[in-house]
C-alpha cells in the first residue's frame, strides 16, 4: 500500500468480489468510515514524523547569525525591531551618593565609574591598560575633586558571549566564532578610593578623565548591541508524556515573536532535545511541572532606513553557496589551500581584509599579531606542545585599520575550529 489510490484499488476489486448488495453496503461503509480514515490519518501522522527528521537533519547555516555593533547612548532605540543591548544595564542611567560609592568600595573593593569605547587597535588598547597609570581622574561633587583611577578591560561582554556558547551547545547547535571586535575594545574605568573631604550625602554629577595619548581615541556613552534578547515565556496547555515514559514534550507558542527568527532555551536540569516547528517550540525533557522558560531569541536582520551607527555592523553569516552547504554536509575539510582560500572568502570580509596566503611554521615559528577570540573554549584533547603554527597573511583593504587585527583574528578563529591539530593565527602583510 504505497499511496491512497493503491488503497481504493484494492478495495475496489473486494467490492466487485461480493455478490450480495446488503454485504457490499456494509463492507463500503466500513471501509469508508473507519479503514480508510485509519488510514489517512496514519498517513498524516507518518508524514508529520517525515518533516520532523527532515526538519532536525536539514540545516541553515545562517539562521543562528549573530550581528553585533555600537550604539551612541542617546541614540538606542528600546523598541528597535532587531537590536538589543549586551548588558541590560548599560542604559540605566546611574547617580549616585558619595557613601553609596563608598559602600560599593568596600564590598567590591573597586567601584566602575565608566565604560568607554577605545577605537584602536589590540596592540594600542593593550597599551592603554597597561599604562594607566598615565591616566587621571576627577569627580564632579559640588566642586571637582582628583582622583586615582585604573583600567580594566569589561568583562561583562565577553562573559555574555560565553553564556551565549553555553546556550548553544545544550541547544544542540553549532558553534560559530561571534564576530564582535568592540567587545575587545571596551574598558571600564574604575576606582579604590574617594575623596575623604566628600561628604557623604553629596551626589556624584558628573566624571571626567585625562587619557592622555589616547584622548582622540576614547569614547564615552557608547553601548554594544546584537540580535539577541532574552524572554520569558510560559508552556502552552500541558506537558505529553513521551514513549519512554520518563520524557515530557513542552509546547511554548513564539507566535507573537515570530517563526522567522531562531531560538534558544536556557539550560534546566533534564532538557535533552529543543526544537522549533513553525511559530512553535518544542522541549523535550525529564521536568514534569515546568510552566516558564527563559528564552532566547536571535532576530533575523531587517533593512532599515532609519539606522545609523558609529562604527560597522559585523555578523558571522557565511556565503550561502552550494560549495558551502555540501562541505558542511559532507563534515569533511579538504587539506588544500584552495579549500582554505574558499572557506575564508566565504566569510564575507573582502571589503575589509584580503586573504593572500598561509603557512605551517615549527612551534616556535615567526610570530602572530592576531589573539584568540573564543578564549573559553579549551582544547581538553589535544595539548598545546609539539603543534605547529599555521600563519594567515591578509592584506589590509578597508579603511578601517583599527579593525583589521581584529577582524582577522575573527578568521582565525574560525580556521581554528576547521583545522584544531594545528595553532592558528594570522599576520597583516
Amino acid at each position: 500500500m504505497e499511496d491512497l489510490e493503491a488503497v481504493k484499488a484494492m478495495i475496489q476489486r473486494e467490492l466487485s468480489g461480493i455478490r450480495d448488495l446488503e454485504e457490499r453496503r456494509a463492507f463500503r461503509d466500513m471501509m469508508e468510515g473507519v479503514f480508510l480514515s485509519l488510514w489517512e490519518t496514519n498517513a498524516d501522522m507518518y508524514q508529520k514524523l517525515q518533516e520532523r527528521v527532515i526538519g532536525e537533519i536539514a540545516w541553515d547555516m545562517n539562521r543562528f547569525c549573530v550581528c553585533t555593533g555600537l550604539v551612541e547612548k542617546e541614540n538606542l532605540d528600546p523598541v528597535h525591531p532587531w537590536l538589543a543591548p549586551v548588558w541590560e544595564e548599560d542604559t540605566k542611567k546611574t547617580s549616585y551618593q558619595a557613601k553609596e560609592l563608598r559602600q560599593i568600595i568596600r564590598e567590591k573593593g573597586k567601584a566602575r565609574l565608566a565604560t568607554v569605547f577605545v577605537q584602536c587597535g589590540p596592540g594600542e588598547v593593550k597599551s592603554l591598560l597597561g599604562h594607566a597609570e598615565s591616566c587621571s581622574g576627577r569627580l564632579k561633587a559640588g566642586e571637582e575633586y582628583p582622583v586615582p583611577v585604573f583600567l580594566e578591560p569589561a568583562q561583562r561582554y565577553l562573559d555574555q558571549m560565553e553564556h551565549l556558547y553555553h546556550l548553544f551547545m545544550k541547544n544542540g547547535i553549532p558553534w560559530r566564532t561571534v564576530n564582535a571586535p568592540c567587545f575587545f575594545k571596551m574598558v571600564d574605568v574604575c576606582i579604590r578610593q574617594i575623596p575623604d573631604t566628600i561628604p557623604d550625602q553629596q551626589e556624584i554629577t558628573d566624571f571626567g578623565m585625562d587619557f592622555g595619548a589616547f584622548n582622540g581615541q576614547v569614547r564615552f556613552g557608547m553601548i554594544p548591541v546584537w540580535n539577541v534578547r532574552r524572554l520569558e515565556l510560559e508552556s502552552m496547555g500541558f506537558p505529553v508524556p513521551c514513549r519512554d515514559h520518563e520524557s515530557y514534550e513542552h509546547t511554548i507558542s513564539v507566535a507573537a515573536y515570530g517563526e522567522q527568527n531562531a531560538y534558544l532555551v536556557e539550560e534546566k536540569a533534564g532538557i535533552q532535545n529543543v526544537s522549533q516547528r513553525g511559530n512553535r517550540l518544542y522541549i523535550t525533557g525529564s521536568a514534569a511541572n515546568e510552566k516558564r522558560w527563559n528564552v532566547y531569541m536571535i532576530c533575523r536582520e531587517q533593512d532599515s532606513r532609519v539606522d545609523r551607527f558609529p562604527v560597522p555592523l559585523f555578523q558571522n553569516r557565511r556565503t550561502d553557496r552550494f560549495s558551502e552547504r555540501y562541505s558542511r554536509q559532507m563534515g569533511q575539510p579538504v587539506r588544500t589551500r584552495a579549500e582554505l582560500e574558499r572557506f575564508i572568502r566565504g566569510l564575507g570580509l573582502e571589503d575589509y581584509i584580503q586573504y593572500q596566503d598561509c603557512a605551517l611554521t615549527g612551534e616556535r615559528g615567526e610570530r602572530q599579531d592576531t589573539y584568540p577570540v573564543n578564549v573559553f573554549l579549551r582544547d581538553e584533547i589535544r595539548g598545546k606542545g609539539g603543534r605547529q603554527k599555521l600563519t594567515l597573511y591578509f592584506k589590509p583593504v578597508g579603511k578601517e585599520r583599527w579593525l583589521l587585527l581584529d577582524l582577522a583574528s575573527y578568521i582565525a578563529a574560525e580556521v581554528q575550529e576547521l583545522y584544531p591539530e594545528y595553532e592558528c593565527g594570522g599576520r597583516l602583510v
